[in-house]
């Protein structure tokens, strides 16, 4: 199952420590699997899904995609869930930029 950001759902928020950014996570077929809360000054990225399967899913493929990381494969499901929702929330925010500077 593949995995992306809307990038239209994106919502940047300024801090005192940074920019926070939320945005939804759609799974194949454009199905809403959950939601991404970015905190500029977390480790790790608050991930929230529908439902255990849509959880599962994402962490299977989190694992399968990136097997390492922050140099260890051996952590649980919450970090690499969090790394992966995090890259693919850069990707969609390189095509919302992408689309803004074209217009």
């Amino acid at each position: 199952m593949a995995f992306t950001i809307d990038a239209s759902s994106i919502v940047f928020k300024q801090t005192c420590r940074g920019i926070n950014a939320t945005a939804v996570i759609l799974a194949d077929g454009g199905k809403r699997v959950g939601e991404i809360h970015d905190v500029a000054e977390k480790i790790a990225a608050d991930v929230k899904f529908v439902g255990a399967d849509a959880r599962d899913a994402f962490a299977a493929e989190a694992r399968r995609l990136h097997p390492v990381v922050l140099g260890r494969a051996d952590h649980s499901d919450d970090i690499f869930i969090s790394e992966y929702a995090r890259v693919l929330l850069a990707d969609a925010e390189k095509l919302l930029l992408s689309e803004l500077s074209s217009n």
